[in-house]
C-alpha cells in the first residue's frame, strides 16, 4: 500500500486537451524553464528506470521504462502494448501520462490535476496529468510520477519528489 497521499487542488480551470488521439494539452502550459526541470528530474531519479522512446505516445515523447530485471508489482501497472514496462511518459507540452493506483486516479480527477485517458474504459489505464506552471505544481507533478514508479515497482521507500 502507497504512503499517505493527498493532493491540494489545482487553481484556475482545466486547460484544453485533445479530443482525438494522441491526448495533449494545448491551452494553460508552464513555462520552458518548468518544462525542462521536470524532464531533467524524470530522468535521473529513479533507480532502475531509464529513459526509452514510448511505445504508445506521440514519437516526441520520452518514456519512464522500469527495467526488465525488476519484478512488476502490479499487472495493470504499465502502458499498452502488452509487455511494455513503460509507466510514465513526458509530452513536450509539459504533461504527462502517469499509471497510478485507483485512489490515486480519483484525487487526479476530483482535484482537477488531470483526466483519465479517453481509452481508458478500453484498458489504457492512464491518467493525463496537467503540465505544470510554476513550482508548486512541478512539486505536485514530481509527487505524482514517484506515485507511478511505486505503482509500478513496489518501492515504497524512495522518496525522491523533491
Amino acid at each position: 500500500m502507497t504512503k499517505s497521499f493527498e493532493l491540494p487542488f489545482r487553481a484556475g480551470e482545466a486547460p484544453t486537451i485533445g479530443e482525438q488521439p494522441p491526448q495533449l494539452q494545448f491551452s494553460d502550459l508552464g513555462p520552458d524553464s518548468i518544462k525542462l526541470a521536470l524532464i531533467e528530474w524524470a530522468f535521473s531519479s529513479f533507480p532502475n528506470v531509464r529513459e526509452h522512446e514510448t511505445m504508445i505516445s506521440v514519437k516526441e515523447s520520452r518514456a519512464l521504462w522500469l527495467d526488465e530485471g525488476i519484478q512488476e508489482a502490479h499487472v495493470d501497472a504499465f502502458m499498452p502494448p502488452a509487455g511494455s514496462r513503460e509507466f510514465c511518459h513526458l509530452h513536450q507540452d509539459g504533461s504527462v501520462h502517469a499509471v497510478v493506483n485507483i485512489p490515486i486516479e480519483q484525487q487526479i480527477v476530483n482535484k482537477k490535476w488531470g483526466v483519465r485517458h479517453m481509452y481508458y474504459d478500453r484498458g489504457v489505464k492512464e491518467m493525463l496529468v496537467y503540465a505544470p506552471r510554476n513550482e508548486d505544481e512541478l512539486t505536485v507533478m514530481k509527487r505524482i510520477i514517484v506515485e507511478s514508479y511505486r505503482y509500478a515497482s513496489g518501492d515504497l521507500e524512495t522518496d525522491i519528489a523533491s
